[in-house]
């Protein structure tokens, strides 16, 4: 049986494996200190914006994360929720981990009184689109935009045309 709950400062430990195997998985190399200060973030949310987590456990064993954060303003100048990660443990994949972390999620949000929950997946990402259809969510059709790095200094710079392309 897997149960969620929010994650404490007890869970550090549990969320450092968790993300160790999420940054392997999205090959991202992270030291051990940059997991633990990733792992303390997480479990201590500066008001409403957060940064809150959700972990899933299968008996003893950390089964995945929800990270979330809130965001101002959504519908009606109230608060909104982005569901930033959802990540289930290669050894808990199809154990029902991620279904109980979505359903969590919501009900954080319903329960703190969030509005809205977003979330974006790549569109390579079969299984997290299957996991959604199969809750009956679809696409909401928005178009996802990110600048990292150079492109980022670049147009914080005014450069909007760094990368050739028009805006």
């Amino acid at each position: 049986m897997v149960t969620v709950t929010e994650a404490t400062p007890a869970d550090r430990t549990a969320l450092v494996s968790l993300l160790a195997e999420m940054a392997g998985f999205y090959a991202e190399h992270r030291d051990v200190r940059t997991l633990a200060a990733a792992a303390e973030a997480l479990t201590s949310p500066a008001g409403r914006a957060g940064p809150f987590c959700l972990i899933a456990r299968a008996g003893d064993m950390p089964a995945g994360l929800a990270s979330l954060s809130g965001f101002f303003p959504a519908f009606d100048f109230t608060w909104g929720l982005l569901l930033k990660d959802i990540y289930v443990a290669e050894a808990h994949r199809g154990s029902g981990a991620a279904h109980a972390l979505m359903t969590a999620a919501m009900q954080f949000a319903a329960t703190r009184g969030y509005t809205r929950v977003d979330w974006t997946t790549d569109g390579t990402n079969a299984r997290a689109r299957a996991l959604y259809a199969k809750l009956g969510v679809a696409p909401s059709g928005k178009i996802f935009y990110r600048l990292t790095g150079s492109a980022l200094a670049a147009a914080a710079c005014g450069d909007w045309l760094a990368q050739g392309k028009a805006p």
